[in-house]
């Protein structure tokens, strides 16, 4: 048996009159997307995919930290966590709130 499988399109986005996307457009249209997911969607849509280094591992016992850095164009932002999956999440969303407040760099 064959199985078809169907890809669901994003609807476009929409952009401002300055020409560049809305991240807190797209944000609302995509509910329940990690920051990762709406960073790097962002990053494809302007041409900056947003990249992740892991700065430090300081695993101790019983209390690990993980600390992230992520670049997006010109913005770079750190996070840190108990895990590597939080400390990218929280560097990811530093990064989305710093496009937000500052929009004018896009």
């Amino acid at each position: 048996m064959s199985q078809s499988r169907h890809r669901a399109e994003a609807p476009p986005l929409e952009r401002e009159d300055s020409g560049t996307f809305s991240l807190g457009k797209m944000i609302t249209a995509k509910p329940g997307k990690t920051p990762i997911q709406v960073l790097h969607e962002y990053g494809m849509k302007t041409k900056n995919i947003p990249v992740y280094e892991c700065e430090r591992s300081d695993v101790q016992i019983h209390v690990p930290t993980f600390t992230f850095r992520v670049t997006v164009g010109d913005i770079t932002c750190t996070g840190e966590g108990t895990s590597k999956k939080l400390a990218k999440h929280r560097a990811a969303e530093a990064a989305i709130n710093i496009l937000k407040a500052n929009a004018s760099i896009w």
